[in-house]
Formats: structure tokens, sequence, C-alpha cells
């Protein structure tokens, strides 16, 4: 089976190097000199597994065994290895209501180390995160931004060995080492100009100077420019997908060196951060509050790559009433972009009406955590189907094979209703 691969991100080298080892022939072509210079370049790398969706759920818990084990999954390359710190995720919901305890219980089932605290239980594990309410979240302009809050959270969620990657780009290049060490092709510097089949497989994807590459399958894993590229192909999907700007900050972390910050999830703020172990800073980005406007982009190739003092001061600003000794600093950070499926912010990880031509798109800025498994599944998908396997009617059943539990594939189907979410970058 000779397959393509577009888009060289962490999901991109993922899948490549499952289908390898599967026996396929693999090209992973991309536009950029190096893997993971799209999304994962500006990713938090952040790895929790509070969803709402239990697949979902079983899915970030087992690929978070393959980050706590990186060196055992990659097997030998010769380069160094993305790191997993795990100082704890606390998840700030705002409220703690039947869903939100039946999203922990069921955390609980499949192995997950989890426990709900109360407002003086966080107080006492971090006391230097302010423990009152602010939802739902002001613009930073607003009058009242500032004015004191009388109400307390009504809990916290903490998952004692959730983390972050160091180094999503490291991450990214890692796999695509263990690819090429086994057999896996990379096409970089490579733009796709034109994709030509007639129904189906085989595909002609013409790259530049009208050079011709010809599979039996096509992966499209392009993340922002994920649309586009079905529109070239003449690919249609049930769901929507849109590219979103997004901005990460970086600042000063008071607590270097006293006191353990765990990644936070404060979505009764409307704010994210997370410290960088090797910098002394916290990276910072938005839970996307229904008062802040989404900046669609409509076209990928025209982002404003610049952060901005909107951005900047209302993350930071944020950040500062959940962590009061967090300083404004000095404007650092990233512009770039989500791939967004509209409908419920969850990927979509399937086959498409077009035989042959299989997507890992609308990733939402979720998918980071669980690429190592988003790659098995989408190979098993793709195996499956063109041995003859009717996914739509009979969904791939996926084990997983970090934690033995399996998962019904078909929640991450384009053909799905909504799954449940925050309809934000926490899903």
């Amino acid at each position: 089976m000779r397959v393509i691969v577009i888009g060289a991100g962490v999901l991109g080298c993922a899948i490549g190097w499952e289908l390898r080892k599967g026996g396929a022939d693999v090209v992973v072509v991309d536009r950029e000199g190096e893997v993971g210079q799209g999304s994962p370049s500006a990713s938090c790398g952040i790895v929790r597994r509070f969803y709402g969706q239990p697949g979902m759920v079983r899915l970030a818990h087992g690929s978070s065994r393959i980050w706590a084990d990186w060196a055992d999954w990659l097997g030998p390359i010769d380069d160094g290895l993305a790191s997993f710190e795990q100082p704890g995720v606390l998840l700030l919901p705002p409220a703690i209501d039947e869903t939100v305890l039946g999203i922990i219980e069921d955390m609980k089932r499949c192995g997950v180390d989890v426990h709900l605290l109360d407002a003086d239980e966080v107080k006492q594990r971090f006391p230097f995160l302010e423990t009152a309410a602010f939802s739902p979240p002001l613009p930073a302009d607003h009058p009242d931004f500032f004015e004191p809050s009388t109400r307390l959270i009504e809990g916290a969620i903490f998952e004692e060995d959730g983390g972050y990657v160091v180094s999503p780009g490291i991450a990214t290049h890692n796999m695509r080492l263990a690819g090429e060490r086994d057999g896996v092709r990379f096409r970089l510097n490579t733009t796709v100009r034109e994709v030509r089949h007639q129904g189906g497989a085989p595909f002609e994807v013409v790259v530049d100077r009208g050079e011709s590459l010809v599979a039996d399958v096509v992966v499209n894993a392009a993340g922002p420019w994920s649309g586009p590229l079905n529109k070239l192909a003449d690919v249609t999907l049930p769901l929507e997908t849109r590219a979103l700007r997004r901005e990460v900050h970086a600042v000063a972390n008071p607590r270097c060196g006293g006191g353990q910050v765990p990644v936070v999830g404060d979505l009764d703020g409307g704010v994210y951060f997370r410290p960088e172990s090797r910098e002394q800073k916290l990276i910072i980005g938005s839970t996307d509050p229904t008062c802040d406007d989404l900046e669609w982009v409509d076209n990928p190739d025209e982002l404003n790559g610049e952060i901005t003092d909107l951005y900047w001061q209302r993350q930071v600003m944020r950040t500062m009433k959940r962590f009061p000794e967090v300083g404004m600093g000095r404007s650092s950070g990233v512009a770039h972009m989500y791939d967004v499926t509209t409908l419920d912010w969850y990927p979509i990880i399937d086959r498409t009406d077009v035989p042959g031509w299989y997507v890992a798109m609308g990733t939402s800025g979720s998918s980071f955590k669980t690429a190592p498994m988003i790659g098995v599944m989408l190979a098993r998908i793709i195996e499956a189907c063109e041995g003859g396997r009717d996914h739509d009617r009979d969904p791939v059943i996926l084990e997983l094979p970090r934690t033995g539990e399996s998962i019904d594939t078909s929640f991450l189907s384009r053909l799905r209703s909504a799954n449940p979410t925050t309809g934000t970058v926490f899903g």
C-alpha cells in the first residue's frame, strides 16, 4: 500500500510511522523545512485526561502513559528526547455539577489518579493561587475587571500525574527520527499544488516543479491547511472545520524555586497557564471565554503572526487574578492557528466519502497530547477500510496498548453528532 501523508506535524509523523510499522510504503510531505513547524510549534504540550467524552478520556490516558515512557515507545534514536514534566494538572471549572462529578468517576474507573479538591484544599496545596470565583470572565478593559470577588470556586479537579511535554517540536522531531529509522520517507520544503483522482484511489499528488507522487491512500493531516487541501482534492465533509488564530504568551514565573506550579486550566477565569521548566517562565493561553471574539482565519497563508496588545493584556491580566504574584513584564510569545471542528472542538479521525482519502483534522489545539494514540487509531482505521471493512457501519474498536482498555473510534467520525464539550480548547 502506497501512502502519502500530507502534513509533518505531530499527527502526520505519528500516523506515517504507524502505517509504516504495518508494512505500508509511506511518504510524509510538508511545505516547511522541518517537521512540527505548524501548530506544534505553538503548542503548550499539556497532557491531561479530563474530557466530557469517555472515549477521549481513555485516548488521552493511553497517550499519557506513552509520554511517561517516551524512550520505550520510540525505540532507539540518535537524538535527545522530549521530556514529560508532571507537576499535576489543576482544572477550575465554573461549577462542580453532576456532569463534572460523573467525569471524575469515569476517569477513576480507567485508572487516572484524580481528585476533587474544595477551595480550602486548593489553597492548602497551592497557597499562591487565588481561590475566588471569577465566572463569567470579563474583558480586560471592563471597569469591574479587578474588583474583588466575594465568591469562592466550587472546587477543582486535580490530576496528580498530569503535566506537559517540554518542547512539542522536539517530540515531533523524535517521531520523525523513529519513522525514518523504520523506513518512512520525508519530503520537506515540498508544497502540494494539485490533487488528481477519478473519484478515489489511485491519487496523483502534484508538488513543486510539476512532480507527481502517486498513492493508493492519502492522509490529510495538514492542520490549519486541511480544509483548503480537501477543497483542492474535491473532498467534502459533513462537519465544518476552520482555522482559528491563537496567541500564547510567556511571563516570568515568580515561583521558581519556591513551590511547584501545576498546569492550571482556569475555565472559571478564562485562561490556562503552565510552568516552563527550562526557562523559568509561565506559558499562558486562552480558554476562549464567551466575552472574547474568536478570530477565524479564512486564508491560513495570510495569518498575522505578530503578538498583539489585546491578547497579551487579557491573557496575562487574567493570569494575574488567579496567580497574583505574576507581573505583566514585557510582551513575548507566539501567534499561530488551531484547526477547529466547529461542532464540538473534537478532531475528525476518519475515512471520507472518497475511497482512499483519510483525514486527521479539526484537532482544535487538543491533539498534541493524544497524538501517539491518534497515530495508532487512524492507522487501524485505514488498514481496516483498505481491507474491505465498512468503518461507517462497523466502526473499528481500538485496543489501547498501555492501559488495556478499548474504545469505539466512531466518536471521532465525520458522521457523528456533537460530543459533550465545553466548546473550547479544553474539549
